[in-house]
């Protein structure tokens, strides 16, 4: 997902802003007795949310759509099961749901082997009682004392290492081992750590852009390129876009930029250009 389509989301339409508790309960009312538009407007309204959740989850094996994607079939997992007569907001109940489907995606989909839910808890339990034991002992446990911690066959242990073994780490372990990310190298590709600085720029400016109103969102889409593939439009066609003077878009701008060189919003994006 490139910045055209997070700003999509930041440009929204007023029927995809976050809804009052009162407007909540009726469209849960009418989605319950099976209204299919009030279901379709509590989705779009918790959407932005979803994009918000499914950034933390970023270059974990999946891209930002499919991310997006499966944290929408988790929220809509929670409009089904949701209560109707508990005191609390959907999104608090489907933040679960959300992550649950991201996360169960990331594990089941980013592999080269498809492994079971269950072997997959396994082996991150054996992982983490492995570094624990190092962190203990200063040796890594055989295959009888996992065993024993978890109460399963030796050779069941040995099996589990070896789904997980086969997976060779593109980062070095010391600087005598440079890593196959140094090695496996193909010039005539973007270098991927563009594409990590570009989605945490995307996240950044997804935050500050919160603080300008709808029109100031759209006269700076147009005027830096976020809309329309990457095409920066002048002070004039920006107008003749929105049915305005050059002049008001050049105002529009300039108001819009004072508020994202507040201090506070400022420093979120300065730190990342630092870096």
């Amino acid at each position: 997902m490139d910045f055209t389509t997070i700003n999509r989301c930041i440009n929204s339409d007023t029927p995809t802003q976050p809804l009052s508790t009162t407007e909540e309960k009726e469209l849960m009312r009418r989605c319950k007795n099976g209204d299919v538009v009030a279901r379709r407007r509590l989705i779009e309204c918790n959407i932005r949310f979803v994009v918000k959740l499914a950034l933390n989850y970023r270059n974990q094996g999946l891209n930002l759509s499919d991310l997006i994607q499966e944290g929408t079939l988790g929220l809509i997992e929670a409009l089904e099961k949701f209560d109707i007569n508990q005191n609390c907001r959907l999104i608090t109940y489907a933040s679960w749901w959300i992550r649950l489907y991201i996360q169960r995606a990331i594990e089941q989909k980013s592999r080269q082997i498809n492994l079971p839910i269950n072997k997959l808890d396994m082996i991150r339990k054996v992982k983490a009682f492995e570094h624990q034991f190092e962190m203990t002992h200063g040796r890594r446990p055989t295959a009888d004392e996992v065993g024993d911690n978890f109460d399963i066959e030796p050779q069941k242990v040995v099996e589990l290492w070896e789904v997980y073994i086969t997976f060779l780490n593109l980062q070095g372990e010391d600087e005598e081992s440079p890593g196959l990310e140094k090695v496996l190298v193909d010039e005539r590709s973007p270098d991927a750590r563009d594409d990590i600085w570009q989605m945490e720029a995307a996240n950044r400016l997804f935050d500050a852009m919160q603080v300008l109103n709808h029109r100031e969102r759209e006269v700076l889409s147009h005027r830096y390129g976020l809309l329309d593939g990457g095409k920066k439009l002048s002070l004039r066609k920006v107008g003749l876009k929105m049915g305005m003077s050059a002049e008001g878009v050049r105002r529009i701008e300039a108001q819009a930029m004072v508020k994202l060189r507040r201090p506070v919003i400022l420093s979120r994006m300065s730190s990342l250009l630092a870096n």
